[in-house]
């Protein structure tokens, strides 16, 4: 079982292409925008990325940074989970408070190291076992 929580709400592509003004295509162009896809599902785009009929900056830059790395549902996950290296706060929170997004993409960055540090040893385990 995965230790991945999900914090909702969660937009269809239509509501959250009409909260930010463009069309359902130009809104899966976009790299910028947390999404989760599933293989049977249409995706969904975590609420919490939107302020303003925008894209938050912060959070577009973390997807931009790290998501081609990692499933939108990690990104998210790590959105809003408690981070030691940001003073325990989670990087949401983080963004709120007024800090530095540089420092929490660079934590990002060793989050995302570490993660597939991880999934290549399992899968030298699961190769030699």
């Amino acid at each position: 079982m995965s230790d991945v929580v999900l914090v909702g709400p969660f937009w269809t592509r239509s509501e959250t292409a009409a909260y930010l003004g463009i069309s359902p295509n130009e809104l899966r162009a976009r790299v910028d925008v947390l999404r989760i896809e599933g293989r049977w599902l249409e995706e969904t785009y975590p609420a919490l990325q939107f302020s303003d009929h925008e894209v938050r900056f912060e959070v577009a830059a973390v997807v931009d940074f790290v998501g081609a790395e990692l499933p939108g549902t990690a990104v998210a996950d790590w959105l809003t989970r408690p981070n030691p290296e940001l003073g325990a706060l989670t990087p949401l929170q983080w963004f709120d408070s007024g800090q530095d997004v540089n420092v929490a993409l660079h934590v990002a960055q060793s989050d995302v190291e570490a993660a597939a540090a991880r999934v290549s040893q399992r899968a030298s385990l699961v190769a030699a076992g």
